[in-house]
């Protein structure tokens, strides 16, 4: 019975070939996440920052019109589902916007408001 034996060679192209493909997806993928968080923090600061602030925390005229803080747990504990129906239908003085940015930008925006969420941890042990 003869023992088969392995070819190192065959063995660092699978393993070459492997590496090719997995660092294609890697570039492939995080250029798109960095724009969707370029494009949420642009559409935030164009049509949510006037009255929530730059960090979520609100503004004296957001405050005026008892805009949420998007940093408190409150906002932070609910659902995707629903942040994305207050921010496409509006809730209380807070205008929808389905009709102004497209879904994508929605959700850009909602994944920009989910990273509010360590920000408003700091911001109560400050109080």
């Amino acid at each position: 019975m003869k023992l088969q034996t392995r070819k190192p060679l065959a063995d660092v192209r699978a393993l070459a070939a492997g590496l090719i493909i997995l660092i294609v997806v890697m570039a492939a993928v995080s250029p798109a996440a960095a724009e969707d968080s370029a494009s949420g923090a642009a559409v935030y600061k164009s049509k949510c920052q006037t009255c929530h602030g730059p960090d979520g925390g609100g503004t004296a005229v957001g405050k005026s019109l008892k805009a949420a803080d998007l940093r408190s747990p409150d906002v932070q504990s609910r659902s995707d589902a629903e942040l994305t129906q207050v921010i496409s239908d509006g809730k209380d003085n807070m205008p929808g916007f389905k009709s102004a940015i497209t879904d994508d930008e929605i959700q850009a925006v909602l994944a920009h408001v989910r990273t509010f969420a360590a920000k408003g941890d700091s911001a109560s042990k400050k109080k």
